[in-house]
């Protein structure tokens, strides 16, 4: 019978997660995400700073999202602090399901993971943002699945336990 200590060490050692990988991995993606969605919403929209604004509102409230000209400072930290915060939050997720997937799996699931969030966010958390709903679009949905799939395959790239031969040190 295993004492309560041992059991305890033993979850923590638990999925044997990368975490350089998944650090990597969220910061990559974290910054494409971005990329993508200020060059999305300029190039659509006319409106670059919009996806910023728009996590910006989930702190600092609903009256930011209106706000085209003079963005305050305030609101653009607001807004890259939450998203960073969140692709490191979404990242954990996807790498705990789909670590030691392989490749394949890391994108496809990433993807599909990234859709879920997006679902979760505009329309389960619009419950308690009620000004996000009317603004889904296929440009928020595409970046949530751009972050999945970044996520999926830098972490499965980087992610030194899934090699299938043993690494030798330097």
């Amino acid at each position: 019978m295993e004492t309560k200590k041992a059991q305890q060490s033993r979850l923590l050692d638990l999925p044997h997660l990368d975490w350089h990988a998944y650090f990597v991995a969220a910061i990559v993606a974290g910054l494409t995400t971005l990329i993508a969605g200020l060059v999305l919403c300029g190039v659509v929209l006319g409106e670059p700073t919009f996806i910023i604004r728009i996590t910006a509102s989930l702190v600092l409230g609903p009256e930011v999202i209106r706000v085209t000209e003079g963005s305050t400072p305030l609101i653009f930290l607001a807004g890259m602090l939450l998203h960073f915060a969140l692709a490191f939050a979404y990242a954990l997720v996807i790498v705990l399901v789909i670590h030691r997937w392989g490749l394949i799996v890391g994108l496809v699931g990433g993807v599909s993971i990234g859709v879920a969030f997006y679902v979760i966010n505009f329309y389960a958390m619009s419950f308690f943002f009620p000004w996000i709903y009317p603004l889904r679009n296929w440009l928020l949905l595409l970046t949530h699945m751009i972050l999945g799939g970044l996520v999926g395959v830098v972490y499965e790239l980087l992610d030194s336990y899934d090699l299938p031969f043993a690494v030798s040190g330097p």
